[in-house]
């Protein structure tokens, strides 16, 4: 395509400061990234889409084009949004923020939205200052929904040699469903409240459990230190070892029997006889084994026994087979 000359002599003019801000500003978000679990994409514009954008017509100055380098970080949920904020603020200069919402939208349209943030390198402290924090970028914040609907129709719809109704009205549609996902995302905990539940023996199990050992844990009959990080891959592991080292099949067998020999041998120790060198799950499969009420053998399931446990519960050293350090 044809730059026009002065389009492309202003481009020239910062573009030897656009690959270093990238890299500045992109090791400044991996860090926020990697600690929060977001991912991260950055690109900077090439002369040909600026010179596009500057043709739509929207732009009074070269200076409100602001997104020469941009980012796009991607959470999982809308509501991880304002920490983002946060962290972006502190860490650059904030320049301006266009919210989500913030532009005029009638209540049937549907399309991009994401929340942006407008910064430059802070040269507060900087030693030696430039063009470099001159140069505005863009992070746009998306949710994982949204960047989908974006990198998939961006090309196919916008960047595209045919101009179609019927695209852009599925692109539309698809948006609307992104908000539909997000929306109920945010609202998760109630919307799950106007599920109707079905029963399923194996979930009935499980809840029982998890509420069995939350219990005991809450009224200090197993030290708080011992609680999982998380409930409901504790009693799928717990369940998964009981259903590959025993005859039980049925849910509510295998829930009742946990139930009742964990209790058994805490009666036993008695609270503070409990070890705290093993973790719950240890100490659960254990004292399965001890009373013999599952076997050492088990098909295609290689638990973890350690030292500590094969000390405390002498049996476990005929378990077979295990988990492989090697």
């Amino acid at each position: 395509m044809i730059i026009p000359v002065r389009i492309l002599n202003k481009y020239k003019s910062v573009e030897p400061y656009l690959e270093p801000l990238r890299i500045r500003v992109r090791d400044t978000l991996l860090v926020i990234c990697e600690r929060e679990g977001f991912a991260l994409v950055s690109r900077v514009k090439s002369l040909a889409s600026v010179s596009e954008k500057v043709e739509t017509g929207r732009y009074a100055a070269w200076s409100e084009i602001d997104d020469l380098v941009a980012f796009t970080v991607v959470v999982p949920r809308l509501s991880d949004e304002p920490g983002v904020l946060n962290s972006l603020r502190n860490s650059f200069k904030e320049v301006t923020v266009r919210a989500r919402g913030s532009t005029l939208k009638a209540p049937d349209v549907f399309r991009f939205d994401s929340t942006r943030f407008i910064g430059r390198l802070d040269s507060q402290n900087a030693e030696v200052t430039g063009p470099l924090f001159d140069v505005p970028f863009e992070v746009q914040i998306r949710s994982a929904f949204e960047h989908a609907w974006s990198v998939t129709t961006h090309a196919l719809t916008y960047k595209t040699a045919d101009v179609s109704w019927s695209k852009l009205r599925l692109t539309a549609q698809l948006k609307a469903a992104v908000e539909q996902l997000d929306t109920l995302v945010a609202a998760f905990e109630d919307a799950a409240k106007y599920i109707t539940p079905s029963d399923w023996p194996e979930i009935e199990a499980k809840a029982g459990l998890r509420e069995f050992f939350a219990t005991q844990v809450k009224t200090g009959g197993i030290p708080e230190e011992l609680a999982p990080k998380d409930w409901s891959r504790f009693v799928d592991n717990v369940f998964a070892a009981v259903i590959a080292s025993s005859k039980l099949k049925k849910p509510k067998d295998v829930g009742d029997l946990i139930q009742r020999e964990v209790n058994a041998e805490l009666q036993r120790l008695g609270r503070d006889r409990i070890p705290r060198s093993i973790s719950l799950w240890q100490l659960t499969v254990a004292a399965l084994v001890q009373s013999n009420t599952i076997q050492t053998t088990f098909n295609k399931h290689w638990p973890l026994i350690t030292p500590e446990l094969e000390e405390l519960y002498p049996k476990l050293r005929q378990v077979n087979p295990r988990f492989d350090y090697a």
